[in-house]
């Protein structure tokens, strides 16, 4: 049996590259599409008027209204990448598949089990204290692309229950599934928050996959090509 190839492209949820996501999809014709994703994700993506945050936990609700805010910011609705993944995987008449754990229980399980410590730190992070120099988004996505091992390091030693559930865990469980898609279809593309690329990329390889990452900095770099052409036409 031939060994599965899978292209990994790498997104951030917040930022407008929905469009060319889809392209890229499209140019390389996939058997099959992963999208990180969970049910209960993608129902609050496709009917986000139906969807009302009064019954979830408190963090839940704040994580929400965080990562909303700063899609608003980029004119973009969170998540917007995901539904073009999918609408490629329709395009092309083949399977767009969920590999994502579910959202609700990771979170749960992860503030149950961060220290106290470790959640006042946590929360914050995200808490514009007068006193906090304002970050600029597009400053820290740079510094992520920089280095990205030693950012997700950093983030570990800060949040080391939030890195274990929501990324190496996680890792395990989606590279699990897209190595099953692999080796279904042959051909597959995974669509993931570029923070998951390198530790599925080794775990896959492990497996025997040939692997081949679309990074989010490519993506950024032609999105920006193409807005810039736009506005000078």
């Amino acid at each position: 049996m031939e060994k599965p190839r899978i292209f990994l492209i790498g997104v951030a949820h917040v930022l407008n590259m929905g469009e060319r996501v889809r392209e890229e999809i499209i140019s390389i014709a996939p058997r099959a599409v992963c999208v990180e994703l969970d049910r209960g994700r993608l129902y609050a993506l496709r009917h986000p008027d139906e969807i009302s945050s009064k019954g979830l936990p408190i963090y839940m609700r704040f994580l929400a209204r965080l990562q909303r805010k700063i899609g608003e910011s980029y004119g973009v609705q969170a998540g917007e990448e995901m539904l073009q993944a999918i609408k490629a995987a329709e395009i092309l008449r083949i399977p767009a598949l969920l590999v994502d754990d579910d959202a609700y229980i990771a979170v749960r399980r992860m503030f149950k089990e961060m220290s106290i410590r470790e959640k006042l730190r946590f929360i914050g992070a995200f808490i514009p204290w007068p006193s906090r120099k304002k970050v600029n988004l597009d400053d820290e996505l740079k510094k992520y692309e920089g280095n990205k091992r030693a950012y997700m390091e950093e983030f570990g030693r800060y949040f080391p229950t939030a890195k274990r559930i929501l990324i190496d865990e996680r890792n395990q469980h989606m590279a699990e599934r897209i190595f099953n898609a692999g080796m279904k279809y042959g051909r597959v593309v995974a669509v993931l928050g570029d923070a998951h690329l390198e530790g599925i990329k080794e775990l896959l390889a492990k497996k025997g996959a040939e692997v081949e990452v679309i990074h989010m900095k490519d993506l950024r770099r032609t999105v920006l090509k193409v807005n810039f052409s736009y506005r000078h036409a």
